[in-house]
């Protein structure tokens, strides 16, 4: 009898293990819905990029969140980021991290495929990556070919400065080429698309039917676009980068199981005086960053929405304004051009979310921008902040020399803070940035100086949560009343007074402004 009940437990155990085991696979097991993950480990605060030393990336001060992974580490290996993807498409999440290696910069991609059968995770073979820079790299997974299968996708700046994608599909017959099958698992991530550019490259999305979203039929397969430099040859044989722009469009080939060039279009480059172009582009990031500095307008709205893109190269900052909002984007790195330059940022609230600005010179005071997205975005051939941008200054060309301040804003400046008359409200303007105290609270933002038609006016951006100025004011000094004496006699004379500014709200168009609802603030200076 007691033989009996010790076999009837052992059995009841049995059972229970099994059960808990079949509800760990379906815990894991994923819904065909469930969008990919993304988990990113980023510097503590914000680095320039240029300034990320060798020393700050081999002691990998990227910790400011600890993430586990599922895939066994080496003891060399320094966890930087990790997705959950399933990219052999057999509903069960599959992981791929990225890891930095001691005596290696650069970063390198481990996929983990998850095996039902040991509810774990087989490592496969390692992708390594010319990338080094955390806040310039980006991993994820997107059904490219429209199959209903995830490929693999890394894109970033190599330490060349040249942008790289790789694009990896799983075979289920075994690897090819150059990641070949791991000793045990059965199929391999092939390398399906190679890019490497001196500009810029994206995956060119579109919509897809109905029918697609419900599985119900195959999707069209994204384009990659590759944006670089003509090359051509000097006449020592040496290849060089001329002033036009090549597009790439590279397409899916199912037969080939490969990304294969498809179109090729020549863009010529606007003509440039020649000793204008000299100026601006001598070679060096700060002498085109000196021409970009400031506020640009975009001359084309179809919205009739004003467009404004402020680039502020001391603080590494580029500023997107649009009617009452604003985005603000961290410089990380950049790549200069015939005729142009690529800026690489990344959103300074999302740090998930990663911009390139296209920025091409048109003539010596217009500039074209084209932007394109993170991947993890939908992407259109053209936004609504492509376009033709003229700078808002109060001259129209590039000087070499640097150029005398408004005298308006030269005033401003000159002062700690300027008061209103009651004294209940002071400005103080010094290097792009404004404080405003009103009702014992305070306001801060940035500024920047423009003539619009024959005005001098004032655009300000409160990055405050409180704002109670308007974004644009129509400055002039106030008059005044002095006596002059003039052959004996004793004259009035009204003349300019530089003790006194008055701030007129207004609304702006690209050659005029006019004036609108808001308070008029004369501001004096403040007494010694």
């Amino acid at each position: 009898m007691k033989t009996k009940s010790i076999t009837l437990l052992f059995i009841l155990v049995a059972i229970l293990l099994g059960a808990g085991f079949l509800a760990s696979k379906k815990i894991i097991r994923k819904s065909e819905n469930t969008t990919t993950r993304a988990k990113i480990v980023t510097p503590k605060g914000s680095q320039k990029s240029d300034e990320e030393t060798d020393s700050d990336r081999s002691n990998s001060d990227f910790n400011s969140e600890n993430f586990d992974t599922f895939i066994e580490l080496l003891p060399s290996e320094t966890l930087i980021n990790t997705i959950t993807i399933d990219f052999n498409n057999d509903g069960y999440d599959d992981e791929v991290i990225t890891v930095r290696r001691s005596g290696s910069e650069n970063f390198m991609i481990i996929p983990g495929l998850f095996n039902p059968e040991t509810a774990d995770y087989d490592r496969l073979a390692t992708i390594p990556t010319t990338i080094s820079k955390i806040r310039t790299f980006s991993l994820s997974g997107m059904d490219l070919t429209g199959d209903h299968q995830n490929a693999l996708i890394y894109q970033g700046v190599a330490d060349d400065e040249n942008y790289v994608m790789q694009i990896f599909l799983w075979n289920p017959n075994g690897g090819t080429g150059d990641y070949e099958d791991v000793e045990g698992v059965r199929g391999a991530l092939v390398r399906i698309g190679d890019f490497v550019s001196d500009g810029t490259i994206f995956i060119q999305q579109t919509e897809r039917s109905d029918s697609y979203q419900l599985s119900l039929s195959k999707g069209e397969s994204f384009s990659v676009w590759v944006y670089e430099s003509e090359k051509l040859t000097d006449e020592n044989g040496k290849t060089i980068s001329g002033q036009n722009q090549i597009q790439k469009e590279y397409k899916w080939n199912p037969s080939s199981k490969h990304y294969e060039l498809s179109n090729e279009i020549k863009v010529t480059a606007g003509k440039l005086a020649a000793n204008e172009l000299s100026r601006i582009q001598d070679g060096t990031v700060e002498t085109f960053a000196a021409f970009l500095d400031g506020l640009w307008y975009k001359t084309s709205n179809e919205d009739n929405v004003i467009r404004y893109i402020y680039y502020n190269y001391e603080k590494r900052e580029i500023i997107l304004l649009q009617s009452d909002s604003q985005e603000v984007y961290e410089w990380e790195d950049n790549k200069l051009r015939h005729n142009g330059i690529y800026l690489y940022t990344v959103n300074a609230d999302i740090t998930n979310l990663q911009r390139r600005f296209d920025v091409l010179l048109v003539s010596v005071d217009e500039i074209k921008i084209t932007l394109y997205d993170s991947i993890g975005l939908a992407i259109k051939e053209s936004s609504e902040w492509d376009g033709q941008y003229k700078k808002m200054s109060l001259q129209s060309s590039f000087e070499e020399s640097v150029q005398e301040k408004n005298q308006i804003l030269t005033q401003l400046e000159s002062e700690e803070a300027w008061k209103t008359i009651d004294g209940l409200n002071t400005i103080s303007l010094k290097e792009s940035e404004y404080t405003f105290d009103f009702d014992n609270m305070q306001e801060a933002g940035l500024y920047s100086m423009m003539k619009i038609g024959t005005y001098d006016v004032l655009a300000l951006r409160s990055t405050s949560f409180d704002t109670v100025l308007n974004q644009f004011y129509a400055l002039e000094f106030g008059t005044k009343t002095v006596t002059e004496t003039i052959k004996k006699k004793t004259v009035e004379k009204i003349v300019t007074d530089y003790d006194t500014i008055i701030f007129t709200p207004v609304k702006i168009t690209p050659t005029d402004c006019f004036a609108t609802d808001g308070k008029i603030y004369t501001f004096t200076r403040q007494a010694e």
